[in-house]
């Protein structure tokens, strides 16, 4: 039938890759943050 082992892979190479979601997101969330802070000083320029 169907392999038991065949779903796990996915799981598997995603931590294998090294890839940390709290790696990613902080610097995401930092990132946003400052595109929020710059526009907002373009926004204040011009009004």
């Amino acid at each position: 039938m169907t392999d038991p082992n065949k779903n796990d892979t996915p799981t598997v190479k995603q931590f294998e890759s090294g890839v940390d979601l709290s790696n990613t997101l902080l610097p995401m969330l930092i990132g946003g943050l400052v595109l929020i802070i710059v526009g907002a000083i373009a926004v204040m320029t011009f009004v």
